[in-house]
C-alpha cells in the first residue's frame, strides 16, 4: 500500500519495505526542535512477518542507546500488535506510543482485594472509548481528549494509559492510542519546545504529552515521501534482495547526511529550516561549479589568448565564494 501514491488504486506490485526512523532532539535557535534521520530500509521477504522485521531493527540498534533514559517507539494501528509491542519489555529504557484500533479490549484497573476467599480479580470492568473517558472541557490541538490508566489483552497485566481524541463530543469518531509510558517518567522541558503543543504545556496539559509525542511519527511519511518523489528511492533497475537493500539503503545514507549536514558544519547552519531538497540542489551546483572551474583553469593552454578568460574566471570565483588558495596559485602560474 502506497500512501503517497493518490492513484486510485491501493495495491501495487513491487516490494513491501520496514523502514525504521531515529528523531531526536536539537538546539536550534535556542529551542529543542527533532530531527528526524532514517535508519534503515529492510525488504520483506514472508520468511517472518513485517511485525517481527521491525522488531528485529529495534533490537539491532538498541544497544546504541543503552545509556539514554527514554526511547520511545512511536508506531500506527498497524504495528502496534504483539509481536512488536512485546519489545518494551525487553529493555527497561524502551516504551511505545502507539495509535490502536479503536475497538480494542480495554479494562478498568483491577478493584482493591477484598479479602474474602477465592481468587481476586485480574481486571476491574470492559471499558468502552465512546462511553467511559472524560473528554477535555476544550480543544486540544484540534481534538477533545480523554485519558485514563488501564489494563488491556495486548500488555497484559501492565499498566498502560489509554487516549481517545475526538475532533466533536457528540456523534463522532474516536481514536484509541496507547501509551506505556507516563508522564511523570518523561524528562523533558516543555517551555523550551519549538513547536505546538509541547511549548503549551502547562500543569493542565502534563497528562496529555505521551499524545503529543505521537505526532513525530508523522516524519516518517514525510521522508518516505520526500525520498520516493526526489530521491529516486522507488526507481532502482536492481534485481537481487541483497543489491535492492544496497542500493535503498546508499540512497537512505545520502538522504541522512542531507538533513546532518547543517547542523555539523557551520557553513550550512542557514539550510537547517529548508528542506533536504533545497539543500541537496545548493550543494550539487557547489560541487558542479568547483569541478567546473577547477577542471577548466588546469586545461588553459595558452596564456596570452586565454588572459581575459581568466580575469573574467577569477572575477566570478571572487563573487561565488569559491576562490580557494589552489583556484588562486592555478590563476597567478
Amino acid at each position: 500500500f502506497d500512501h503517497a501514491a493518490h492513484n486510485g488504486c491501493n495495491y501495487l506490485n513491487g516490494h513491501c519495505f520496514v523502514s525504521l526512523m531515529l528523531c531526536v532532539p536539537m538546539w536550534n535557535n535556542d529551542k529543542i526542535a527533532y530531527l528526524a534521520v532514517p535508519l534503515g530500509y529492510r525488504m520483506w521477504q514472508k520468511k517472518e512477518s513485517k511485525l517481527e522485521l521491525a522488531a528485529s531493527m529495534v533490537r539491532q540498534v538498541m544497544p546504541e542507546f543503552s545509556s539514554q533514559k527514554n526511547v520511545i517507539i512511536l508506531c500506527d494501528s498497524w504495528y502496534t500488535k504483539q509481536n512488536l509491542v512485546s519489545i518494551v519489555e525487553e529493555y527497561p529504557n524502551l516504551d511505545l506510543i502507539g495509535n490502536t484500533r479503536a475497538d480494542s479490549v480495554i479494562y478498568d484497573l483491577a478493584p482493591a482485594p477484598t479479602g474474602r476467599k477465592g481468587r481476586p480479580a485480574k481486571h476491574g470492568k470492559r471499558l468502552s472509548a465512546n462511553d467511559d473517558f472524560t473528554l477535555s472541557d476544550e480543544k486540544i490541538n484540534g481534538c477533545y481528549i480523554g485519558v485514563r490508566r488501564v489494563l488491556t489483552n495486548l500488555f497484559g497485566s501492565r499498566e498502560v494509559l489509554a487516549y481517545v481524541t475526538t475532533p466533536e463530543k457528540d456523534f463522532c469518531t474516536r481514536r484509541l492510542f496507547f501509551s506505556t509510558i507516563f508522564p511523570e517518567q518523561l524528562q523533558i522541558f516543555c517551555a523550551w519546545q519549538e513547536k505546538a503543543p509541547l511549548n503549551q504545556t502547562g500543569s493542565d496539559w502534563m497528562k496529555y504529552i505521551p499524545l503529543f509525542l505521537y505526532s513525530f511519527r508523522w516524519n516518517i511519511e514525510t521522508s518516505d515521501y520526500e525520498q520516493k518523489t526526489f530521491w529516486s528511492l522507488c526507481s532502482y533497475m536492481v534485481r537481487s534482495r541483497k543489491g535492492i537493500e544496497m542500493l535503498i539503503n546508499l540512497i537512505n545514507i545520502s538522504y541522512s547526511s542531507m538533513k546532518l549536514l547543517p547542523y555539523v558544519d557551520d557553513k550550512f547552519v542557514g539550510y537547517r529550516n529548508k528542506s533536504v531538497q533545497d539543500f541537496r540542489f545548493a550543494l550539487s551546483e557547489g560541487i558542479r561549479s568547483q569541478v567546473f572551474f577547477a577542471t577548466f583553469v588546469e586545461k588553459v593552454e595558452n596564456q596570452i589568448k586565454s588572459i581575459s578568460v581568466i580575469n573574467a574566471s577569477k572575477l566570478f570565483l571572487h563573487r561565488s565564494g569559491y576562490a580557494s588558495s589552489k583556484f588562486k596559485n592555478n590563476f597567478h602560474e
